[in-house]
């Protein structure tokens, strides 16, 4: 017969982990010692990283005040906000709560490319380097340099993106980065409608917690600039040479695979976007000045079908430049953001089907005229889907 003690004993241990568990991530290391070990095993990350999962979705923003005379400007620091978005509809007005900030004396590019993974961000830099952090948990590295990317000495205001990924067979998150071993101009034929390019492009991966970059199998084709989609399965990325299409990086088997991509046309000019939104890869066209088209495909295919999912139609105004890129997508919402003056400048939520927008949410003016961070005129925000995990950066904790 089990002694009433130790039930009571039990029960407390199984309260505390379920109470632990639904704390934010910064909150679970204010307790006792006896408990950490606990909140630092596989089982307790992986729950509170589904439990995160579920909760409303956020965004985080990492504010880089950019040189426009040096597109490889640095900086010495790096910081990290969650931006606490109204829910929607609410009039548009957010606050910024800073989560995590990095001194790096080395300095880090001030233009950079984000990308979201369970908790993880991994920053791509306007050089070879490239940086990965939780800034739940504090920590921050820069991975080892990859193999030079001869694309960036032909390029002005390039970062070349990278993916970040979990790769369920292997049990670990992996970093993926394209580069050119040669990379020479393109030229297009307007006859055929392709472009034309002399290059040698090359892969690799890096397993975080690993000593190395690796290298895989070559690209079939030429990597563009657009950012990778990251899904449970693959990174799917972007090529335009000799035509635009997509191309399927196999976290299983890492090898390359070309797949279809929306009928969307071959027009070089129209702007693209790449998002795994939910799961789905999300692909926006920009069919006209100022109307994209939003369509969606299921990862869990090999063949790709993919759907129009809706249409974002924007006020047309001929001096300004429009981008639109799904951020995330929250029950029969979609967050987008919008950009014009050269610029993305705001976020919306545009309810699917009746393709409805509520109001903007200004990303750098709140409406009294302050700055959310800083004053400077040629301050970039660049926003990537996020929440919160234990995952570690230097121990196989999940």
């Amino acid at each position: 017969m089990v002694r009433p003690e130790r039930c009571a004993a039990v029960l407390d241990d199984v309260l505390i982990y379920e109470v632990l568990v639904r704390l934010p991530a910064n909150g679970c290391g204010c307790f006792r010692r006896s408990w950490r070990a606990g909140i630092t095993g596989a089982s307790f990350v992986r729950r509170h990283l589904e439990l995160s999962r579920t909760r409303p979705p956020s965004v985080l923003a990492v504010p880089r005040e950019v040189d426009p005379l040096d597109d490889y400007a640095t900086s010495t620091e790096i910081s990290f906000h969650r931006l606490m978005l109204p829910p929607a509809p609410a009039p548009g007005t957010t606050e910024t709560e800073l989560i995590f900030e990095k001194a790096w004396p080395e300095g880090i590019t001030r233009r950079i490319a984000p990308t979201h993974c369970d908790g993880l961000v991994a920053i791509a830099t306007a050089t070879d380097r490239v940086f990965v952090c939780n800034p739940a948990t504090g920590e921050f590295v820069a991975l080892p340099l990859g193999r030079h990317n001869a694309e960036l000495q032909d390029r002005d205001l390039l970062v070349p993106p990278v993916a970040l990924g979990f790769d369920r067979w292997r049990n670990c998150y992996v970093v993926g980065r394209y580069f050119y071993r040669a990379y020479g101009e393109k030229s297009f034929n307007n006859v055929t409608g392709e472009y034309s390019q002399d290059y040698d492009i090359g892969h690799e991966v890096f397993t975080i917690g690993a000593g190395s970059w690796e290298l895989t199998q070559d690209p079939p084709h030429a990597v563009g600039i657009l950012m990778p989609m990251c899904t449970r399965r693959a990174f799917y990325w972007h090529s335009d040479v000799p035509k635009p299409r997509l191309m399927r990086f196999s976290l299983q088997g890492r090898t390359f695979a070309v797949v279809s991509r929306p009928p969307v046309g071959r027009d070089h000019l129209s702007v693209h976007e790449m998002v795994d939104l939910d799961g789905k890869l999300c692909y926006v066209h920009a069919a006209a000045e100022a109307s994209f088209h939003v369509w969606l495909a299921d990862d869990r295919h090999d063949e790709l079908q993919w759907s129009l999912h809706c249409r974002i139609d924007l006020h047309p105004d001929p001096n300004l430049i429009y981008y639109s890129r799904p951020v995330i997508s929250d029950g029969g919402k979609m967050l987008f953001r919008a950009a014009g003056e050269y610029s993305y400048n705001h976020l919306f939520w545009c309810s699917v089907p009746n393709n409805t927008r509520e109001k903007m949410v200004d990303l750098y003016t709140r409406p009294d005229g302050s700055k959310y961070v800083g004053q400077s005129q040629d301050l970039l925000q660049y926003v990537v889907p996020y929440f919160e995990s234990l995952v570690s950066l230097t121990a196989c904790n999940y």
